[in-house]
């Protein structure tokens, strides 16, 4: 499978963990931008405790998955972030990094079914 135009690889990450209890979150928001500076279509479905990722929206001086989330919305990185995961951690779209969407389990389906790979970060 490839994207629309036939020539385009996609790739869909899924990110599993929180930020700062691993390296997951910082590898699988550095795979997606690397990803999309060498041409990909990147989907990336934000699952389980991945969910506190979107939750960083303020500047940091350390690793910041929050920044690298924004800069993918920005680089066009197709992202979703689990309903049921984030309402079970009280997060909604004013409280989370502009531009993520929340969508549900069908989207990720989708984005798989388009994919001619797929990367899982957090296990």
């Amino acid at each position: 499978m490839s994207g629309d135009d036939g020539d385009t690889k996609v790739l869909t990450i899924l990110l599993t963990k929180g930020p700062y209890t691993s390296e997951a979150a910082d590898m699988a928001l550095k795979t997606a931008l690397a990803a999309r500076r060498k041409k990909y279509e990147v989907n990336l479905f934000i699952y389980l405790d991945g969910a506190w990722n979107t939750h960083i929206t303020s500047e940091k001086d350390y690793n910041n998955p929050g920044e690298w989330l924004r800069s993918a919305v920005k680089r066009g990185v197709n992202i979703g972030v689990c309903e049921r995961c984030s309402e079970a951690r009280d997060l909604n779209e004013g409280n989370m990094v502009e531009g993520v969407p929340i969508t549900g389990s069908f989207a990720f389906m989708d984005m798989i079914n388009r994919s001619d790979r797929v990367i899982t970060f957090g296990g």
